[in-house]
């Protein structure tokens, strides 16, 4: 499957954290740059103390059509935490032989850890996306993430979706390299085997101790976990979530 990238420049949301010298509040900078008739994601700040801080991801507008092109680039300074809140999840819609692209880009710096807890992405019927996440650790560097993807609403065929995950050290070693080609195609026998639904959590520089169950251990150290259901709660493997969780936030 390939999928062709929107021709318009993309809504880019920033979001850097850095430490504060002498202990104070840490500093988050964040920005939103784009047309301001193009929808994409605000970041608000949630919560801050002297090493962490908790911003939520929101939907500026309806996300995502037709041409729409999301890029979101996240900084992590030195011995920084934080944590990406979704609060709702986001639906591709149909697209009528159109396509978008939501892109994320990710730079934690040596000690710093990034805590994502992403809600579904739905590839509505008709809908064509290119999604493709891009994570560069330092050393120490600890990266979580939950996603969960869906293929079509409820009662409707699947859209279609190229996701690529490329993860590498700052030496440019490789962490995961992956790529998933998803439309209804997908949902046959020896693939998904009919389950709409796949829930994954991926822990990059973290040692979480048990949690054996669709757990893939990487080569270059780290873990993914992955479940197919067919509904989107079924997926959340929110006993994982908390065990990797608790594990890079220590």
């Amino acid at each position: 499957m390939t999928l062709s990238a929107p021709e318009c420049a993309p809504a880019r949301t920033r979001v850097a954290v850095t430490r504060t010298p002498g202990g104070g509040r840490v500093q988050v900078r964040t920005a939103v740059d784009s047309d301001p008739t193009a929808p994409g994601l605000r970041p608000m700040l949630l919560a801050a103390d002297h090493r962490k801080a908790r911003v939520s991801l929101v939907p500026d507008g309806a996300l995502l059509l037709a041409g729409d092109a999301v890029r979101v680039e996240v900084t992590v300074d030195t011995g920084a935490t934080l944590e990406l809140v979704e609060p709702t999840g986001t639906v591709a819609y149909d697209m009528r032989g159109d396509a978008a692209s939501w892109e994320v880009r990710l730079d934690l710096a040596e000690g710093a850890t990034l805590v994502w807890a992403g809600e579904p992405f739905v590839l509505a019927q008709g809908s064509c996306v290119r999604r493709r996440t891009t994570a560069r650790l330092a050393a120490g560097a600890r990266l979580v993430m939950r996603e969960t993807l869906v293929l079509g609403r409820h009662g409707e065929s699947a859209g279609a979706m190229v996701q690529r995950w490329d993860a590498a050290t700052t030496d440019g070693a490789p962490l995961l390299c992956e790529e998933l080609a998803l439309d209804a195609a997908a949902l046959r026998p020896g693939l998904l085997g009919g389950h709409r639904v796949l829930g994954s959590v991926t822990a990059l520089g973290v040692d979480v101790p048990g949690c054996g169950e669709g757990r893939l251990d990487l080569e270059a150290g780290g873990s993914q976990w992955r479940v197919l259901a067919d509904d989107a709660h079924a997926a959340r493997l929110s006993g994982v979530w908390e065990a990797v969780v608790a594990a890079a936030v220590r």
